[in-house]
């Protein structure tokens, strides 16, 4: 059993949760405070109700999440919310939620995470969010349809707006609701970006700026920092952890 907030001390730290300006409401590092132990770490997406009973599930008693259980205005404390509370403190469970830090974060964040797993190479911070850089691009020599492949056999739905070059140099990546910042694909100098999700009129933004765009899903774009965030906890404090995925299409 280890202390919480020598868990939360080092992710706060890790993270720099306070470098960077979030959602109104994000509330990153811990929002959820148990008895103060910790034996078992699960990591999710989202503080969903599924995600809260399948932590009960596996005995774990930190969920570490993307998306937290606040975003909006105050709300009242009934039905799913009151549920999904009255299961933490039933079963002794803390939540830490992290957003955008750990979206934009160079070694453990999303973007880098992805970065990695495709080969990019020379990764750098780029396209902007209020002023802060919370996506990466990076160099890959690539066929336009090798790289939708590799994006394939990565995610389990890819919608793919090729209107770029076939021969791919540097590509960008913005996990989760990422649209808005296809425009900035040439401003960056990138012939692929590889987002979450985007809305009807970013398929115009990306024609008339000849970008090769790959919506490939804000869930499935979101996995991979709360695993590396996760992991590298395990690992320095000698615990277990498990990654509770859901069936989330979008």
């Amino acid at each position: 059993m280890l202390p919480l907030f020598d868990i939360v001390k080092y992710c706060d730290e890790r993270l720099s949760i306070d470098a960077i300006e979030d959602a109104e409401g994000a509330h990153n590092g811990l929002q959820f405070q148990n008895s103060g132990k910790i034996s078992k770490i699960a990591a999710a997406v989202d503080a969903s109700l599924e995600t809260i009973e399948k932590t009960i599930a596996i005995g774990a008693n930190l969920l570490v999440v993307h998306h937290g259980l606040f975003w909006d205005k105050t709300i009242p404390i009934i039905e799913n919310t009151y549920k999904k509370y009255g299961l933490l403190i039933g079963h002794d469970i803390a939540v830490y939620s992290c957003h955008l830090p750990l979206d934009a974060h160079m070694e453990i964040g999303n973007n880098a995470c992805m970065a990695g797993l495709f080969g990019l190479v020379n990764v750098v911070q780029a396209f902007e969010y209020h002023g802060v850089k919370i996506g990466v691009m990076g160099d890959k020599r690539i066929q336009r349809s090798q790289f939708r492949a590799l994006l394939e056999s990565t995610f389990p739905r890819v919608i793919a707006m090729e209107f770029g070059p076939e021969n791919i140099k540097k590509i960008g990546i913005i996990s989760g609701g990422s649209g808005s910042l296809i425009i900035q694909a040439k401003d960056y100098g990138v012939d692929a970006v590889v987002i979450g999700e985007c809305q009807q009129y970013h398929y115009n933004i990306a024609r008339e700026n000849g970008v090769n765009a790959y919506i490939c899903g804000h869930y499935a774009t979101e996995t991979f920092g709360v695993k590396a965030l996760c992991n590298e906890i395990a690992q320095k404090f000698s615990l277990p952890f498990e990654f509770i995925p859901t069936d989330c299409p979008l």
